[in-house]
C-alpha cells in the first residue's frame, strides 16, 4: 500500500481549495526542509526555488516568510534566506513541548475516545507494522508517513484542537531532528515493540501506562537524536 505526505497531512498541513500559488510554494518547501532535502543552513535563493518550483518569485517569498514565523527558515538581514540550523537547545525545546504536549493529549484522547477511535489506532498500527515487516526495517519516507499516522491517531480523539494541532506540528519537527540523526547513527532500538505496547495500554483505556510508555517513547527519541547532534557539532 502506498502513501502520500498530503494524505495525512504529514509535513504538508492539509490545504484549503482552491489552492493560491503561495500555498503551493509553502507546502513544497515545508515538506524539502523537513525531510532534509533542502539542509540546514543551506542558502534558499529565490531564483532557483522559483525555477525549481515553476512558480514566479512572490509566491516563494511569501512562503519563506511563513516558514520564518515556523523557525524552519531564517532570514538574514540583507542576505536572504537560510533553511534553519539544526541546534541541541532547539532540539531540546522541541522534546519538551513534546512530552508537555502529547502527555496531556493522550490523557484527554483516553477518556473521550470511542469505539471508532480505538479502531483508528489499530489501523494505523496495523499499517506501521505491516510495512514494516515487508520493508526489513526501512525507515524512509513511506515508513515516516505511517508512523505519524499511528502517532496521530493515539492523540485524535483529543477535545482540545490547539493543543492537537500543536501536537502535529511539533512531531514534524521533531522528524526533520530525527532524520538527520539516523542518517548519521541508525538506531538499535526495538520501536516497533514500544508502539505496540503503547497501543495496548490505550486500548484498555490504562491513562497511567498508556501516558508513561509515551513518554518514555518520546523522551528516548529525543536523547538519542541529541546525543547524534551533539557528536556531530563536536
Amino acid at each position: 500500500m502506498s502513501f502520500q505526505l498530503s494524505e495525512i497531512g504529514l509535513i504538508e498541513p492539509t490545504p484549503m481549495k482552491p489552492r493560491i500559488n503561495s500555498d503551493v510554494a509553502y507546502a513544497k518547501l515545508r515538506r524539502m526542509i523537513l525531510l532534509g532535502e533542502l539542509p540546514p543552513q543551506s542558502k534558499l535563493k529565490i531564483e532557483v526555488l522559483q525555477r525549481e518550483l515553476e512558480l514566479s518569485s512572490t509566491p516563494v517569498r511569501e512562503a519563506l516568510n511563513r516558514l520564518t514565523t515556523e523557525g524552519l527558515v531564517v532570514s538574514e538581514e540583507n542576505r536572504g534566506f537560510r533553511a534553519a540550523p539544526l541546534t541541541v537547545s532547539d532540539l531540546r525545546d522541541i522534546t519538551r513541548m513534546r512530552l508537555l504536549m502529547e502527555g496531556e493529549a493522550l490523557a484527554d484522547a483516553i477518556r473521550c475516545g470511542n469505539a471508532a477511535w480505538e479502531a483508528g489506532i489499530v489501523a494505523a498500527h496495523y499499517s506501521l507494522a505491516r510495512f514494516e515487516r515487508v520493508s526489513n526495517g526501512a525507515r524512509g519516507e513511506e515508513w515516516t508517513v505511517l508512523h505519524k499516522a499511528f502517532h496521530m491517531s493515539l492523540l485524535a480523539a483529543c477535545s482540545f484542537p490547539r493543543i492537537l494541532a500543536m501536537c502535529d506540528n511539533l512531531f514534524d519537527q521533531s522528524e526533520r531532528y530525527r532524520r538527520f540523526a539516523v542518517r548519521l547513527q541508525p538506531g538499535t532500538r526495538d520501536v516497533a515493540a514500544e508502539h505496540l505496547a503503547i497501543m495496548d495500554a490505550v486500548i484498555t483505556r490504562d491513562v497511567t501506562t498508556a501516558s508513561m510508555l509515551l513518554l518514555d517513547h518520546l523522551r528516548a527519541t529525543g536523547e538519542r537524536v541529541l546525543s547524534t547532534l551533539s557528536r556531530s557539532a563536536a
